[in-house]
């Protein structure tokens, strides 16, 4: 298959930031799901916080930075879409 031949939205940033950010949500889904939350049941507490509590609000917060990462190039890759759009249609 030469260079021709292959498909260029495949590797282009806008889909990488897409296949990302689906990623994310996957595994998201994944770890707040009751029987991976169920591993963290342990009657223990870090900081007066139950383990458990302190997990899903970790995962929470760590969905939502991985959202706030990912949502800049989403955003820039968009308006350089809709740019390059009224470029071609005037």
């Amino acid at each position: 298959m030469s260079d021709k031949d292959k498909p260029t939205d495949l590797q282009s940033p806008r889909r990488k930031t897409l296949d990302r950010s689906i990623v994310l949500l996957i595994v998201g889904a994944v770890l707040l799901m009751p029987p991976i939350i169920g591993i963290s049941l342990v009657d223990m507490k870090l900081g007066g916080i139950p383990l458990p509590v302190l997990y899903v609000f970790l995962i929470w917060a760590a969905l939502i930075c991985g959202a706030a990462i990912l949502s800049k190039p989403l955003r820039d890759n968009d308006r350089n879409a809709q740019s390059s759009n009224t470029e071609k249609n005037p």
